[in-house]
């Protein structure tokens, strides 16, 4: 039977005398927003540590992922090395948004370390090229192409060109 790698077995933790216990996680995942995913070839990299509470088990740590950004500006991809501070409690308590499921002697911290990912990216990331500059349209790259070159027919105003007399 398959075992998702992020399922961890607490039944340890939550006795009386149970002391903290250190836990990592390298995993590929598929997650990410409109201009920035976690890179699919590169593991993130999970180090947490697993504190008993009273009804249940906080989680603290941070997570190492690279991104595969698109920057706003120019539409270039590039990638990014970040990381994210994990910081949980998972409970018996249903009624509690606050918290995380306690099943059993089990916890699922893949809903976890996906909230903490997404939540660390930014919505607009920039490239930080000297040369980055806006895409206006799908038919021109202001990096590449020179909008003011002659004979440039992608302007609207392109037919008025032939309206004023040489010298006017």
């Amino acid at each position: 039977m398959y075992r998702s790698p992020f399922v961890l077995g607490v039944a340890d933790l939550l006795g009386r005398e149970a002391s903290p216990r250190e836990v990592t996680i390298e995993q590929t995942v598929d997650w990410g927003i409109e201009m920035s995913r976690v890179a699919q070839e590169i593991p993130i990299l999970a180090d947490l540590r697993l504190h008993p509470l009273s009804g249940g088990v906080a989680i603290t740590g941070s997570v190492a992922f690279t991104t595969s950004d698109t920057c706003f500006r120019c539409l270039d991809e590039f990638a990014t090395d970040r990381r994210a501070a994990i910081g949980a409690l998972f409970d018996t308590n249903d009624d509690d948004d606050e918290s995380y499921p306690l099943d059993g002697d089990d916890i699922d911290v893949e809903q976890l370390l996906r909230d903490e990912i997404l939540l660390s990216l930014p919505i607009a990331q920039e490239c930080g090229k000297d040369t980055c500059a806006v895409v206006t349209s799908a038919q021109i790259d202001l990096n590449t192409d020179n909008p003011g070159e002659e004979g440039d027919t992608r302007s609207p105003f392109a037919v008025l060109k032939d309206l004023l007399e040489p010298g006017d």
